[in-house]
């Protein structure tokens, strides 16, 4: 390799954050991803139909500042007519909502509708890959999906194999958020 084929390598790939060329939304990881395809990002609970949504969010960005733990993040640009810059998203990932539910309470345009119990927020589903759980492929026990669900939406079978309630699930992801492996055996879609 020449000097300038190798000065040339370099500053496109350990420099393009000096320039701002970016492609993808804000990332605070690549711990997300699942098996071979990126999970979906998540909207705030309450959120309205994803129309909806995108309609009526102003990009205020109140319900971030109420979140006490930071879940709640923004679009840094568009992504080809996918989303809107400026609006909120979650990782649950990264940083899972603890479904306080304030975020519902002070959005000032309904774009997030207020919920009073976390048994009614539907954000998505939590979904358990066989294939990359502890458990299921007998590397020991975990159960840490189980002990930390809000609303008893896993359960343990004899075996101690998670088993996901689906009508119980809210998709807060702090199951996701918990989960032990590198690449997630556990993540939240959205519904």
């Amino acid at each position: 390799m020449q000097r300038r084929d190798f000065l040339k390598f370099l500053g496109l790939t350990l420099f393009p954050g000096f320039w701002g060329c970016k492609t993808e939304p804000e990332q605070r990881s690549q711990n997300y991803r699942f098996g071979y395809y990126q999970v979906n990002f998540l909207r705030p609970p309450g959120a309205l139909p994803e129309g909806q949504f995108l309609k009526n969010c102003i990009q205020c960005g109140i319900c971030a500042e109420v979140c006490p733990v930071e879940a709640v993040v923004f679009f840094k640009e568009n992504m080809e007519g996918r989303v809107i810059p400026h609006t909120p998203y979650i990782v649950a990932a990264d940083k899972a909502c603890n479904l306080c539910l304030k975020c519902t309470k002070i959005c000032p345009t309904g774009a997030l509708f207020p919920v009073e119990r976390m048994e009614d927020v539907k954000m998505g589903l939590a979904v358990i890959e066989e294939n990359l759980c502890f458990p299921y492929i007998q590397q020991g026990g975990c159960g840490a999906c189980y002990t930390i669900c809000p609303v008893n939406a896993i359960r343990l079978d004899m075996q101690k194999y998670p088993k996901m309630i689906n009508e119980d699930c809210v998709g807060c992801g702090l199951c996701e958020e918990i989960c032990l492996q590198k690449v997630k055996a556990i993540r939240v879609v959205k519904l």
